[in-house]
């Protein structure tokens, strides 16, 4: 018993000794660095969700050792940890400890590098841990910037408190043979604000269609029916209802030969659709004649549907920097499942700028969307930027603090309004990686931060860019394999098109229909 004992002492001993000699101390001395470290991810000064996974960083100042130091606002020393390859990778357990114990507070980063044996201590630098979590989901498109329809593209969920990213569904069967060049795409993940677990996406190929899941269940549907001049593209699902307004878009793209742009996606044609879940029935929202409507996004309550319509038609693809989008609205019964009349809420046109992509907060606080120099699509613009409406008061703003030198765009709110998601270039202007943001009550934004990885190079070694993300409070419940069965086993399903105005045309500032001439 007594030789027993003596083990587990020597034991707990060596251990105890052993965790000592792996501790980490502060560095006696050092000279100071008049400039902050040199960081990747930019983690300097930001303010962070309070479940938010391990912010991971690389530091990019020469030197043979880091050390860092976590403080709280009382002197505290929370963590001191030493870097891996120059990689700062915490644990998240303790992670999630520091975050927790410091809601509301700050928390001060003191980085020291050592160079040659002697130690440079950097100006510190604090983190603000907000009262606000946001939501633990995004999902996002990730595809090559030449667009082309013969790569690997994919829908992906990135849990965001733990850093795990998952496939929904990505292209990859649909390559397999090297002489298959059909156009197989996935894109535009969307779910419904007050029943986050209903969900859709499109399947772009032979056996695809518009991927569903309803109740529990995954549908696929044809919503491209006969009648229809172009399919459904850009949607977003009725905050309670089981109505999603789609735009009916025909795309084209352009591939200039000078410039920066490498490309321009605009649409030949484009009007607004709803589409009836329960009745797999779509009817018009606006059939109109040399206009194009875009982009629609539904108010908090499902009163009102915004969207984004321009006065141009293309012949020639030469003009299409001549297109430019207002942002309007249009009021709906969901009783009688009807729409009212058109209303210009922002009019940028006239100043040869183009709005696009609205999307309200949940609180219907603020609109947010992208501006350019023209077209529908601001990914590819370095000038589009980011605007804030505060629908108290109808008053605009670029939003300054959050915008770049390159494109900003594809922005999402989360689910308590206090954080939104972005896409911006500014890394490289070729890749698109999303970027967060905290919002007050007032509108003011904080420094964007990015997405953390438990690897922080992650996205520096990444040939894809991110797209269209989109925050959520619930997962995705399916996996993969039970999308590839529907995609690959099932029958699609063809929706029906139904239209009362199939000879005529609607005014879109009055609503009322007008004969085709």
């Amino acid at each position: 018993m007594i030789q027993k004992l003596t083990t587990n002492i020597i034991i707990i001993c060596s251990i105890l000794g052993l965790l000592t000699s792996c501790s980490v101390n502060e560095p006696q001395a050092s000279k100071n660095a008049t400039s902050l470290p040199i960081i990747y991810p930019d983690y300097t000064n930001i303010e962070m969700p309070y479940n938010i996974a391990p912010l991971n960083f690389q530091i990019q100042d020469e030197g043979d050792k880091h050390i860092v130091k976590l403080e709280n606002e009382n002197g505290e020393i929370l963590l001191i940890q030493k870097s891996k390859q120059n990689k700062f990778i915490f644990r998240e357990k303790k992670w999630k400890q520091i975050l927790n114990d410091n809601i509301g507070k700050k928390i001060k980063y003191t980085l020291y590098s050592q160079n040659g044996g002697e130690w440079i201590q950097y100006p510190s630098f604090e983190n603000t841990v907000s009262e606000d979590a946001i939501d633990p989901y995004l999902t996002y498109r990730l595809i090559e910037p030449s667009y082309m329809s013969t790569g690997i593209v994919g829908l992906y969920e990135h849990n965001m408190e733990t850093s795990e990213q998952k496939n929904i569904i990505t292209n990859h069967r649909s390559k397999q043979d090297a002489k298959n060049r059909d156009q197989c795409c996935v894109n535009c993940h969307y779910s419904q604000r007050l029943h986050p677990e209903n969900k859709m996406f499109y399947y772009r190929g032979p056996t695809g269609g518009m991927i569903l899941t309803y109740n529990g269940k995954i549908h696929k549907i044809n919503t491209k029916p006969k009648g229809l001049p172009g399919g459904t593209v850009y949607g977003c699902w009725h905050p309670d209802l089981p109505f999603i307004a789609f735009s009916s878009n025909v795309i084209r793209q352009s591939f200039p030969n000078k410039g920066p742009e490498k490309v321009h996606a605009y649409d030949y044609f484009s009007d607004l659709v709803l589409y009836d879940v329960e009745k797999n029935e779509l009817t018009d929202i606006l059939k109109t004649k040399g206009k194009q409507e875009t982009f629609p996004h539904w108010s908090p309550d499902g009163k009102t549907l915004y969207f984004c319509s321009s006065d141009t038609t293309l012949k020639d693809v030469n003009n299409v920097p001549c297109m430019k989008y207002d942002l309007k609205k249009i009021s709906f019964d969901p009783a009688t499942k009807s729409f009212g009349e058109v209303e210009t809420i922002y009019e940028v046109a006239k100043d040869h700028k183009s709005a696009m992509h609205p999307r309200i907060s949940f609180d219907n606080k603020f609109l947010l969307f992208t501006v350019s120099d023209f077209g529908p699509n601001a990914y590819t613009q370095k000038n589009a930027d980011l605007y804030l409406m505060d629908l108290r008061n109808d008053s605009t703003r670029n939003l300054k603090e959050v915008n770049s030198p390159e494109s900003d765009c594809y922005h999402s709110w989360s689910s308590n309004s206090n954080w939104f998601v972005f896409v911006c270039r500014i890394e490289d202007g070729n890749y698109g990686r999303p970027f967060f943001a905290h919002i007050d009550s007032t509108g003011k934004a904080s420094k964007p931060f990015a997405l953390p990885h438990k690897d922080p190079e992650h996205d520096l070694l990444l040939l894809k860019s991110y797209n269209a993300p989109e925050l959520s409070a619930s997962p995705v419940e399916f996996s993969q394999s039970e999308f590839e069965d529907i995609i690959f086993n099932q029958e699609t399903v063809n929706a029906t098109y139904h239209t009362e105005i199939a000879d005529t045309m609607i005014d879109s500032y009055s609503g009322a229909s007008k004969l085709l001439k």
